[in-house]
């Protein structure tokens, strides 16, 4: 190798590795769940190996709740950017209705919903009940903070975020103002 081409390579820090691995962790806890999903099957996906990720993260424990870290972190970024713009046209709108739009974007990521819902089904371990209720509190706090909403806003809120989980995962299609209990569960709308 010549020194210019020495000289372009870098080389990525353990953070940056950590990140690298975490977004890697994602699809594969996505798909697998925390059960389902091997250290070797992320270790592949990115490229070292199990014991580099052990190195990083300590135990697959540690791995899938930085995952869990990742996507609650991402929500709150994604609803902190909408709290902070103005509507894209000239109606009037609560700052929960532009959270409620940014996630109903958000939730195109099919690999951060169902890491999302593999968190939930995980809460049977109590290090990662402890770590969902965390962040969900966190979440739930910074919605609150961010719309100053009302308490029955910010249920309401929440609640029809999970109804837009479901129909997402279930990929029902059409727009989330025609879906419904009775439609998710093959009833009349």
């Amino acid at each position: 190798m010549n020194a210019a081409a020495a000289s372009t390579t870098t080389r990525q820090t353990a953070d940056e590795r950590r990140d690298a691995i975490v977004v890697a962790a994602l699809h594969e806890f996505a798909s697998g769940g925390y059960s389902g999903t091997s250290t070797d099957s992320i270790a592949k996906a990115v490229g070292v190996s199990q014991p580099y990720l052990f190195q990083l993260f300590g135990t697959k424990r540690e791995l899938f709740l930085a995952v869990v870290r990742h996507g609650f972190q991402r929500t709150r970024l994604v609803f902190h950017e909408a709290a902070r713009r103005a509507p894209d046209d000239d109606t009037d709108c609560s700052i929960l209705d532009l959270m409620g739009k940014a996630y109903m974007e958000l939730l195109s990521d099919r690999d951060l919903l169902r890491v999302q819902l593999q968190a939930y089904a995980a809460c049977g371990d109590d290090d990662v009940r402890q770590v969902v209720r965390e962040e969900f509190s966190g979440l739930y706090r910074a919605v609150q903070a961010e719309s100053g909403a009302t308490n029955e806003e910010i249920h309401r809120f929440f609640a029809e975020g999970m109804l837009l989980n479901v129909a997402a995962a279930l990929e029902l299609g059409g727009k989330p103002d025609t879906w419904s209990l009775g439609s998710l569960v093959g009833g009349k709308p």
